[in-house]
């Protein structure tokens, strides 16, 4: 046989062995998914919406607490009663406050009494001492005359014993001057002593005056801290009474006339006497998912349903967002998700609406109009083999069927080095012959049902939207059995997958 016959039958052999294959891939193909299919299609407006759940609250609300103890013997208001600010709410018993208070004005005025006393001492001692100031002063002068005296008679006693010594003066004369020598030199040891005792005594009333002073400080302070303690009882006598602080409905009661009140700290139930809540400003506060709260921002409108009222819808914009999550038992000691608290302010709140009403809200967070959409459900992610750009490649039915074809031919693997894979965002399509098809698409605003495309569809393309169990193991180039009828969505809801 000639080498050209040879290499005919060899082609021939081969072309059999691959329709063979081909045959058998084919006849193998797994039966039709069925799904349902969703067109692509523009809308006039789509809404982003955050959803979350919460209770009713007012802005101003208040718990009243009694700061003294006591037995309530007048309590003239009552549950779900509109108070004014400034009203009488309740009225404690005054008798061992009003006598206490008695006690301490007497205590301070006894110690206003002693400064007085403290006072009139001082003075005395201050015109004591202006006395001795005069007496040390004429003694001075005393001591000065007697000083000059004596140095005379000193003198006249040193000029008589010379006459006498000149035997020109009697020995009579001469005892004479030394008598008044004498008289003179005691005279001034008199004055220089009365000088010195009334300067002792002026030094002596100097320290019983600041002594006085010193007693006289003491007694005003005690003064300050009796007046300070006066005006302490004063006050706890006023306290006997109590007034509304704001302007408001009582929300809740807690005690009746004849109970005893009890003061203690804000955390303590026992010591709440009533809760008085302004509900002319009405807010949700809702606890808003920590993927979510970041795309709500402060004047978001929002939709309020109130459990208690599920036939009336209320409006709301945002007031405030927090910035630290909810604090929990278990939130410092686990993974769980957090919560973020989200106020919403109530437009036009209906008297009806009571503190702690359960409710959900709908926070539009933005609005776009006149876009493309897909059906939440059907947006899902395949690992597509990248370019050498880094791009994507996506695969077609066809190259499915020859990867198929050639797994089925027992051809070699390839060789080369493992490609670089990403995880890319899709969806399929319902493609020619009923074959499945992925478009990588890229998306915008998310609401309540639909994401917006911001790329990879043109519009009036079939996307495949369920069921959900499908989408998470379809693959491109299955066959496809469209079953749009009414009782297969219904059965391909995700929670009956």
């Amino acid at each position: 046989m000639s080498r050209g016959k040879k290499r005919v039958i060899g082609s021939i052999v081969v072309l059999a062995v691959a329709l063979t294959v081909v045959g058998l891939v084919a006849s193998r193909q797994d039966e039709p998914t069925l799904v349902y299919t969703t067109p692509v299609e523009r809308v006039p407006e789509l809404r982003a919406v955050v959803s979350a759940s919460g209770e009713i609250q007012p802005v101003d609300s208040v718990d009243i607490q009694a700061e003294i103890a006591g037995v309530i013997i007048e309590l003239p208001v009552h549950e779900g009663d509109t108070v004014q600010k400034g009203q009488v709410l309740l009225h404690i018993d005054p008798v061992a406050t009003a006598a206490e208070t008695a006690a301490v004005r007497a205590a301070s005025q006894q110690a206003q009494a002693e400064a007085k006393g403290q006072e009139v001492q001082i003075a005395m001692a201050e015109a004591n001492l202006a006395g001795d100031e005069a007496q040390l002063k004429s003694a001075q002068l005393d001591k000065v005359q007697a000083d000059a005296n004596c140095k005379r008679a000193e003198e006249a006693y040193a000029r008589r014993q010379k006459l006498f010594t000149d035997e020109l003066l009697s020995a009579d004369d001469l005892e004479i001057a030394k008598n008044t020598l004498d008289v003179s030199v005691a005279a001034r040891d008199a004055a220089a002593a009365r000088v010195t005792q009334f300067e002792a005594l002026l030094r002596a009333n100097g320290i019983a005056i600041e002594q006085w002073k010193a007693l006289r400080d003491a007694a005003l302070n005690r003064v300050e801290a009796a007046h300070a303690n006066l005006e302490r009882a004063e006050d706890m006598l006023k306290k006997t009474t109590i007034y509304s602080p704001l302007t408001g409905i009582i929300t809740r009661l807690n005690v009746e006339a004849g109970e005893r009140a009890v003061p203690g700290i804000q955390s303590n139930p026992l010591a709440t006497l009533m809760t008085i809540a302004d509900m002319s400003v009405i807010e949700a506060e809702i606890k808003v998912d920590e993927t979510d709260v970041v795309q709500v921002t402060l004047g978001d409108e929002a939709e309020i349903e109130i459990d208690a009222l599920p036939d009336s819808k209320l409006h709301g914009v945002v007031s405030e967002i927090a910035n630290s999550p909810i604090l929990t038992a278990s939130s410092s000691q686990t993974a769980d998700v957090k919560d973020f608290l989200v106020k919403v302010r109530v437009l036009d709140p209906p008297p009806e609406l009571r503190p702690g009403l359960s409710c959900s809200a709908e926070i539009t967070t933005e609005v776009r109009a006149d876009l493309l959409v897909i059906p939440i459900q059907s947006l899902t992610a395949r690992d597509l083999v990248l370019d050498e750009a880094g791009q994507p490649v996506v695969p077609t039915p066809e190259d499915i069927d020859r990867r198929k074809a050639a797994d089925a031919a027992g051809a070699p693997a390839d060789a080369t080095v493992r490609k670089k894979t990403e995880a890319v965002s899709g969806v399929f399509l319902r493609g020619p012959g009923d074959r499945a098809l992925f478009r990588p698409v890229k998306i915008g605003v998310v609401g309540q049902t639909d994401y917006e495309v911001l790329s990879g569809l043109e519009g009036g393309e079939e996307v495949v939207s369920g069921p959900y169990k499908v989408l998470r193991t379809l693959e491109v180039g299955d066959r496809l059995a469209v079953d749009n009828s009414r009782s297969f969505r219904a059965s391909g809801d995700r929670t009956s997958d």
